[in-house]
C-alpha cells in the first residue's frame, strides 16, 4: 500500500498497517459496519506477527491459538469504501499465557482516528487449554510491548 497522504507518527514500539477499506466491508449506511472493525484490526495483528517472524502458520503448526477473550471497540467516526486506513499497534501486556493488544485505526486523508480497540487474548492448545505463549513469539515481541504505567 502506498504511505498516507497526512503523517502520522507510530509509537516508537509500535506496528503500521495500511489498507484500503473494500467494497463489501460496506454497510447499507455507506461506512463500514461495525463489525467488520474486527477483520481490519485482525489483519493488522496476523500482518504483525508475520513481519516479527511468528505468523499465524507457525502457531498452527505448533496446535495453538491465541483466543480473544476480551474485545473493547469505541467508535469514533466512520471509515468508507475506498478510505485508506492505517492502524497501528502496540502490546499492552506479555503475561505468560496471554498477550493484549492496543490498537489505533486512522483515516488517512485526514490523519484521524476513527476507531480504538483493546483486545486481550489467551494462547491456548487445539484442546481448547490455555498453555504458555512460545518463548520465540514473546522475544518477537517483546521490543513491542508498552511499559507499565
Amino acid at each position: 500500500m502506498s504511505s498516507p497522504g497526512n503523517s502520522l507518527i507510530l509509537p516508537a514500539n509500535g506496528h503500521r498497517f495500511v489498507w484500503r477499506v473494500p467494497l463489501y466491508e460496506i454497510d447499507m449506511g455507506q461506512a463500514v459496519y461495525h463489525g467488520n472493525y474486527y477483520h481490519f484490526f485482525e489483519m493488522a495483528r496476523e500482518a504483525l506477527l508475520r513481519e516479527r517472524g511468528f505468523g499465524y502458520p507457525e502457531l498452527v503448526a505448533r496446535q495453538l491459538h491465541l483466543a480473544v477473550v476480551e474485545a473493547r471497540c469505541r467508535y469514533r467516526q466512520p471509515v468508507r469504501y475506498d478510505d485508506e486506513i492505517e492502524i497501528h499497534t502496540t502490546i499492552t501486556a506479555l503475561k505468560s499465557r496471554s498477550i493484549s493488544f492496543h490498537q489505533r485505526l486512522y483515516r488517512c486523508a485526514t490523519a484521524s482516528l476513527a476507531t480504538e480497540l483493546d483486545l486481550a487474548t489467551v494462547c491456548i492448545n487445539f484442546d481448547g487449554k490455555p498453555v504458555p505463549v512460545p518463548q520465540e513469539l514473546r522475544q518477537a515481541l517483546a521490543e513491542l510491548t508498552l511499559p507499565p504505567t
